[in-house]
């Protein structure tokens, strides 16, 4: 089998891709307004980041919140890049990326050497990380000093015009990417090294699996993701504020995601992000926005009482497949 997954899969990859693109053209002829480009774009926003979590997290068993602190990172370096040195806008997007990426690195090469730091400790540190970020980039005079960015001010090179359109196309490359990823780190060895990890790591380390080089890279790649779409959303928003980008509900929410769709498992974030991110989206004001959270909580509540593994599992076991089946197959 081609080493980069089953054939098939690859198929439904080029399927999704191009309705993705054809989507804007669709929803012109149709005529229902902006509000469903936006809605898809929100979409892609979200599995992104819960695919990006799923596939370090979900994988290797350490949960991670510093999804926030990556994600402000990339918001932060697209709009530094664009405001005070005048880059356009796609150019700032590898960037944001490699940015993350860094600091993840720098991150997990002192965490991940200290088996001490594992289970809730690492959660903490990650969620302490999120608060560090927040304070350097709220007293650097030059990021953010503290009063704000408006990024709408800069040169967007049209992009965040034209019914956020552009901004929609971005995020189909970068949603496409990350899940792709996703099924790639699932179906190879290097997804077996960080499911035995998850499974037992001390046994995993005397079997010679290098834990520590696996986990550092799965977490940069997942981090990268990450500063990618926070570039990507960053002109979408228009202003940033670092209490709100650095906001701790952010990785809850990417966590939520994984676990209704089904965490471990590489396509269940892609579920669990469609159903809650347009839950959100259509229920957002007035009554609507407290029934949104009161219904979102009860879906939760159901899953983790009724199906732990999500609805991805669901489907496995109804279909007759077992989630190690499903990575043996695509080998």
């Amino acid at each position: 089998m081609n080493r980069f997954g089953k054939p098939r899969i690859q198929i439904g990859f080029v399927i999704v891709a191009v309705l993705l693109l054809a989507y804007p053209s669709l929803i012109a002829v149709i005529g229902v307004g902006n509000f469903y480009i936006t809605l898809m774009l929100q979409i892609l926003v979200w599995v992104t980041l819960s695919m990006s979590w799923n596939f370090f997290s979900g994988y290797t068993g350490y949960s991670s919140f510093g999804h926030g602190a990556f994600y402000g990172i990339g918001m932060y370096t697209t709009s530094t890049l664009m405001v005070q040195a005048g880059f356009p806008f796609l150019l700032t997007l590898p960037f944001a990326g490699l940015v993350s990426a860094l600091v993840s690195v720098v991150v997990g090469a002192i965490i991940f050497r200290l088996p001490q730091l594992r289970g809730e400790l690492f959660s903490l540190l990650t969620l302490a990380m999120t608060f560090i970020v927040a304070t350097i980039v709220t007293n650097v005079d030059w990021i953010d000093g503290g009063g704000g960015v408006y990024i709408r001010d800069a040169d967007t090179a049209g992009f965040a015009a034209n019914n956020n359109i552009g901004l929609y196309y971005v995020a189909v490359v970068v949603a496409l990417l990350t899940c792709y990823l996703g099924y790639y780190i699932f179906q190879s060895r290097w997804g077996q090294a960080l499911f035995a990890i998850r499974d037992d790591e001390d046994v995993a380390d005397g079997l010679g699996v290098p834990t520590f080089r696996y986990k550092l890279l799965t977490f940069a790649v997942s981090s990268f993701c990450v500063g990618l779409i926070g570039g990507t959303q960053s002109l979408f928003i228009g202003y940033l504020e670092a209490a709100s980008v650095f906001a701790v509900v952010t990785p809850l929410i990417a966590l939520m995601m994984a676990i209704l769709g089904g965490s471990g498992i590489w396509y269940g974030p892609i579920i669990g992000a469609v159903i809650i991110t347009t839950l959100r989206q259509l229920l957002t004001s007035g009554d609507s926005a407290v029934l949104n959270q009161i219904f979102i909580g009860l879906v939760l509540i159901f899953v983790i009482l009724f199906i732990p593994d999500g609805i991805a599992g669901l489907l496995n076991r109804t279909f007759g497949r077992t989630q190690l089946q499903t990575a043996e197959d695509s080998q």
